[in-house]
């Protein structure tokens, strides 16, 4: 049987990587394109087997047949490895998320003829395995609901995001949210979206969510 590569401690040269396949799409779609900051994202592929990967070198070059002097910046920002294998399993789903410790306030006396406002603060508790992820991006909408079942209730297009979780759980401090009116419920849903380590996003229905049906507190 031939030494592994890891066994000869060669170097390895990494291909661009050129047409991801399809599950890897959402990952890899980035590659090449120019982000915020003047950031750009690069994507590179290497097959190996049976090896211990020990060292990364990055290495600056000029154009082939130039000898003259290049002046460049450069700004190394993060860098992955990535098993292609762990990318093809699917994503555990955000499970079980609660709402609890539910706390109101009520704000100053406000102007007549202008909405009443209340402060929520509540813990977020749900499940996922911590390994697979970053963090967790906490968003929020809210609407209100009249006494008919069948209307859905009413809210933003874009949920508002609340800030990052590092644990699987997350406080809520003095939410501002609008009074519920007569003959209806207020609604405040809570989202929790996981951010895997590879860094692509996951789609908003596969987020994790929870409802907070209230009426008057006072």
């Amino acid at each position: 049987m031939p030494p592994s590569p890891a066994e000869t401690g060669s170097r390895q040269s990494l291909q661009p990587l050129q047409v991801p396949p399809t599950k890897l799409a959402r990952w890899a779609g980035r590659c090449g394109q120019p982000l915020s900051g003047g950031w750009i994202q690069r994507c590179y592929e290497v097959s190996l087997r049976g090896c211990l990967l020990q060292d990364l070198f990055v290495n600056f070059s000029r154009p082939p047949g130039s000898r003259k002097e290049e002046s460049f910046a450069c700004r190394l920002g993060e860098i992955q490895v990535v098993d292609a294998d762990s990318l093809l399993a699917p994503l555990h789903q955000v499970q079980d998320v609660t709402v609890s410790q539910v706390r109101w306030q009520q704000p100053a006396p406000v102007l007549e003829g202008r909405p009443v406002r209340l402060r929520l603060s509540c813990l977020l508790h749900w499940s996922y395995l911590l390994l697979q992820v970053r963090c967790f991006r906490v968003h929020c909408w809210e609407g209100t609901r009249s006494d008919s079942p069948s209307r859905e209730p009413a809210g933003p297009e874009k949920p508002t995001f609340l800030g990052l979780a590092f644990a699987n759980q997350y406080r809520v401090v003095d939410l501002v949210v609008e009074a519920a009116g007569p003959g209806q419920d207020g609604r405040v849903e809570f989202l929790v979206e996981p951010v895997p380590r590879e860094g692509f996003l996951v789609p908003q229905a596969e987020w994790g969510r929870a409802a907070l049906l209230y009426s008057s507190p006072w």
